[in-house]
């Protein structure tokens, strides 16, 4: 896991995933699906919403995408969240990203 990422728990922001480098492997390929979870170590507190209206949960960047942007919100002061994503290739491809947010009040 490479990127942490601090928010506070009633922030709404997108956050930009850029896989160009791992598509250049595979030229003639792209995104075409985004699975999206999200884990804690907390229990029982709040999860962060993806997608909170109006916002979609994803959008596929470009005519070719190889970059997508996430929306989340919500979350629980001082507890740390792992996004994990599935991005799922037209040609049947499927990769794992992850990131971290900490959700701190400031």
């Amino acid at each position: 896991m490479a990127s942490v990422f601090i928010k506070q728990p009633n922030d709404i922001l997108d956050y930009d995933v850029d896989m160009a480098d791992w598509f250049a492997g595979i030229p003639g390929d792209n995104i075409q699906s985004v699975e999206i979870s999200i884990a804690s170590d907390a229990e029982q507190v709040p999860t962060l919403i993806v997608g909170p209206q109006p916002h979609p949960t994803y959008t596929l960047m470009g005519a070719n995408p190889v970059r997508f942007k996430l929306w989340l919100g919500a979350g629980t002061d001082y507890v740390d969240y792992v996004v994990t994503c599935v991005v799922r290739t037209e040609q049947d491809r499927a990769k794992e990203v992850e990131f971290k947010i900490k959700v701190r009040n400031k």
